[in-house]
């Protein structure tokens, strides 16, 4: 029944017109626009001083790992810098680069935009390149100011260079940007079908609570240079109709208990509370705002071979606002919904006791309470956001699950199709408790 699911799907999908139609892939890095030459000005620009500096002969890049990101192209570059006689090289020889680019996202979204009509499946394309700027430019927004702080975080990868993606005002043309950071090696990452040991989810929360103590004393006037401007800047692109529309495709699997509970969803989504009332949360709470990753999940978590937590990548969808939102969110796809619902309590506690503790160290102001974060009578930011941040969460769902389904028929394929259904159906059934028993703020 899986593979007619799929079929079903396939021939909706054939009937819509190709989304990516602004952002085809051309004959530049990658199949992007982006030439070795834009790379070499870009490094020039973020070496200043040294103003001879250029990519040799020997150069060569290939995709890393799957090759895509949200709004980028991902690759492992080998470059042969040359400099005046008797200077340093700046940069390794090889690192990681990512190139600016929607092709990837608007691929992945094609299939989801099955029920639209060509008109419309031309607006959700435009919506999805506008998405482009502003996410690329939250990555270098997020390591310049990483690199103004006295001292490196071991948990993120060397930035070594990168420009920014302007829109320019005479044709409304994006200009060509990319990131040069860290090739980091001998690590993985989990699949988005496995879940973390208790372990695992204690080393995310430490770590996500010292990333956050880092950006604490920012200054209100920088924040407001953030791209994402709070939750509701981040998914202004993602409307309720297009949640609705993956919530179809969602209803379309042959399972009976999913297609009732996308049913009750489509039904709850018009009352949930919105990513603007989120944003304004915490300052009718007198709460202060930390960096919110947004994309806090396994495909951004690195490890070594023993388990041990070694960086946190991808930074493209960072703002400030609730720290509960990447809680639910990391919870969400990182655990069982059994374990989520057994170890809540405890890893939002473990979670503000790092906090507590990295704000004291560095001799900063604790941005929040306990009680703010959440309490078992009070149910505050974290049972009030999770409905909003678990919806948006849902199209990434459905997107794996459409890739499970076409998996080859394995002998394992029915116990992990099976394991990840109950992942999401957990998930719709949390969105709706959680919001028919939301606190009042």
């Amino acid at each position: 029944m899986y593979r007619n699911f799929m079929t079903e799907t396939n021939i909706r999908r054939a009937a819509i017109p190709k989304m990516v139609k602004n952002a085809e892939l051309s004959h530049g890095l990658l199949g992007t626009t982006l030439q070795w030459e834009d790379v070499e000005e870009i490094a020039r620009e973020c070496a200043k001083k040294y103003i001879n500096l250029k990519i040799g002969d020997e150069k060569s890049i290939k995709p890393l790992a799957e090759g895509v990101g949200l709004q980028s192209l991902l690759g492992i570059a080998e470059v042969d810098w040359t400099v005046e006689s008797g200077e340093k090289v700046p940069y390794p020889t090889k690192f990681a680069l990512k190139i600016g680019s929607p092709v990837a996202l608007l691929q992945a979204l094609e299939a989801q935009a099955t029920k639209l009509t060509p008109k419309i499946a031309a607006d959700i394309s435009d919506e999805f390149i506008k998405f482009l700027p502003p996410c690329h430019n939250s990555e270098i927004f997020f390591y310049n100011y990483i690199q103004s702080q006295p001292r490196p975080l071991s948990i993120l990868p060397k930035y070594y260079f990168g420009r920014e993606i302007q829109i320019l005002p005479e044709t409304g043309d994006y200009t060509k940007g990319c990131i040069a950071i860290e090739l980091v090696e001998n690590v993985k990452t989990l699949s988005p079908l496995e879940n973390f040991s208790d372990s695992q989810m204690i080393q995310v929360l430490e770590n996500l609570a010292k990333l956050q103590v880092e950006f604490i004393d920012m200054d209100e006037n920088e924040r407001k240079k953030a791209p994402h401007q709070g939750l509701y800047g981040l998914y202004q692109t993602f409307r309720d109709w297009f949640l609705q529309l993956n919530n179809t495709l969602m209803a379309h699997f042959p399972d009976e208990e999913m297609q009732k509970l996308t049913e009750k969803f489509a039904k709850t989504l018009p009352d949930m509370i919105c990513a603007d009332q989120l944003d304004r949360i915490p300052n009718k709470l007198g709460m202060k705002k930390v960096l919110v990753h947004g994309d806090l999940w396994s495909a951004n978590i690195m490890w070594d071979e023993e388990g041990n937590f070694k960086k946190l990548i991808d930074f493209q969808m960072i703002h400030f606002g609730l720290a509960a939102t990447d809680l639910a969110r990391v919870f969400n796809t990182c655990l069982t919904p059994e374990d989520r619902h057994k170890n809540k309590e405890r890893y939002l506690e473990t979670y503000f006791e790092f906090l507590e503790k990295y704000c004291k160290e560095e001799n900063k102001e604790v941005p929040f309470d306990l009680n703010q974060l959440f309490n078992f009578q009070l149910k505050t930011t974290y049972d009030l956001s999770y409905p909003r941040v678990s919806a948006y969460l849902l199209p990434a769902l459905t997107a794996i699950l459409e890739k499970v389904t076409s998996m080859p028929d394995i002998p394992a394929k029915p116990i992990i199709l099976g394991s990840f259904i109950q992942k999401v159906k957990g998930i719709y059934q949390d969105i709706i408790e959680y919001h028919e028993n939301h606190p009042e703020v």
